[in-house]
C-alpha cells in the first residue's frame, strides 16, 4: 500500500477511473465548467481564494440529463464497465447501486445534522487534516489559509459543498422534479481540485501534495472522527451505510480502494497506519480521533483556522427538521437507556 500513496487521484479502481474511461467528455466538462467558473469569478482580499460555491449551485439548476445520477450509473453499469463498477460499490445492477448510495447518503445526512457532528467537525475534523504533512505542506504555501476570516469562509463553504452532495443538489424549491446529481458534483469536486491543487508539491519529498495519501487521510479526518464521537456519546446510528456513503465519495474523487474503509474497524486501523506509516506530523505516536493534538500542527494553520456559522446554512433548516422528525425513534431510544 505505501507504494501508492503519492499517486494522482485517478485510480483504476476507483469510480472516477472508470468514468474518465467511460465518458471522458463528462469529466473534461466538468473541468472546463470549473474553468469558466475560475475565469468570471473575482478572488477575494487580493489572495489566490475564490469563493467556488456557485460552480457547484449552477449543476443544480441545469434541467437537462446530463449530470443525472441515473444515466451516470447506466454508464457505470454498462457492459464493458459492470464488473469493476460492482466490485467498487457491492452492488451488482444501476438500480441497486442508486438504492444503496441514496440510503447512505440519507444516514449521513441525518448524522451531519446533529449538534454532535457539527462540533465535531468545526473543532477537530478541519483542523486534523493538517496533520498530514502533505496537507500541512499544501496550506502552508498557500498563504490565505493563515487568515481567519478566509479560512471560516473556506470551512463554511467546504460544508455547504458536502450538504449539497447529500442532498443530492437538486434545487431546494425543485428537488422533486428532477434527478439528483450527487455524482457529477462529486466529480466537479474532484476537477477543481485537481486543477486547483495538483500543481503544489512538498518543499521536502518534492512529491505532489494532492495526493492519494492526503485525500485519503482527509476522508478519515470526516468520517472516522466523526463516527468515534458518535461512538464515545453511544449514539445509534447505521454504521454501514455510513462508511458506504464515505467509500463511495473518495471512489469518486479517485482515491484507491484500498485507502477507503468499508467499516469502524478499518477506519481506525487505516488511521493508525497513517501516523506508523509517518505521513503525519508528530512522530509514529497515533493521537486518538477526537482528542485534537494541536503541538502536531503549524503553529501559523492554527493560528488561523477560524468558524463562524452563516446566514446561509439557515437554508438547511427544513432539511434538519425533516430528518429530526423522521428519526424520532432512534432519540426515543437513546432517552430510554
Amino acid at each position: 500500500m505505501t507504494a501508492i500513496l503519492g499517486n494522482p487521484l485517478t485510480a483504476a479502481n476507483s469510480l472516477y477511473g472508470i468514468l474518465s474511461v467511460a465518458e471522458p467528455t463528462l469529466l473534461t466538462g466538468l473541468a472546463d465548467h470549473w474553468n469558466q467558473h475560475r475565469d468570471r469569478t473575482p478572488t477575494v482580499d487580493g489572495t489566490a481564494y475564490r469563493p467556488a460555491l456557485g460552480a457547484f449551485s449552477a449543476i443544480s439548476s441545469f434541467w437537462g440529463n446530463t449530470y443525472s445520477d441515473q444515466r451516470l450509473a447506466g454508464v457505470l453499469y454498462g457492459p464493458p464497465f459492470a464488473a469493476n463498477t460492482a466490485a467498487v460499490t457491492g452492488a451488482n445492477t444501476a438500480a441497486g447501486f442508486l438504492r444503496d448510495f441514496e440510503a447512505a447518503r440519507d444516514e449521513a445526512f441525518y448524522v451531519f445534522l446533529q449538534g454532535q457532528s457539527v462540533n465535531e467537525l468545526a473543532q477537530v475534523s478541519f483542523l486534523s487534516t493538517y496533520y498530514h504533512h502533505d496537507v500541512s505542506e499544501l496550506f502552508v504555501q498557500r498563504p490565505h489559509s493563515r487568515m481567519r476570516a478566509i479560512v471560516s469562509r473556506r470551512v463554511i463553504e467546504t460544508a455547504q459543498v458536502m450538504l449539497r452532495i447529500l442532498y443530492g443538489n437538486m434545487s431546494m424549491g425543485w428537488g422533486t422534479l428532477y434527478s439528483t446529481r450527487t455524482l457529477a458534483t462529486t466529480l466537479l469536486l474532484a476537477q477543481m481540485h485537481n486543477r486547483l491543487l495538483a500543481p503544489y508539491r512538498s518543499r521536502v519529498t518534492e512529491r505532489p501534495v494532492y495526493n492519494q495519501s492526503s485525500v485519503a487521510f482527509t476522508l478519515l479526518t470526516f468520517s472516522y472522527v466523526v463516527a468515534q464521537s458518535w461512538v464515545d456519546a453511544r449514539y445509534e446510528f447505521d454504521q454501514g451505510r455510513w462508511y458506504y456513503f464515505w467509500k463511495l465519495l473518495g471512489s469518486l474523487l479517485g482515491i484507491d480502494s484500498r485507502l477507503i474503509a468499508d467499516n469502524h474497524a478499518e477506519a481506525g486501523d487505516l488511521w493508525r497506519r497513517f501516523f506508523q506509516a509517518g505521513e503525519c506530523r508528530g512522530g509514529n505516536g497515533v493521537p486518538y480521533a477526537t482528542n485534537l493534538e494541536e503541538d502536531r500542527i503549524d503553529a501559523g494553520l492554527v493560528a488561523g483556522y477560524h468558524f463562524a456559522p452563516e446566514a446561509n446554512l439557515l437554508q438547511w433548516v427544513p432539511a434538519f427538521i425533516v430528518t429530526q422528525l423522521r428519526n424520532a425513534p432512534r432519540w426515543y431510544r437513546y432517552f430510554r437507556r
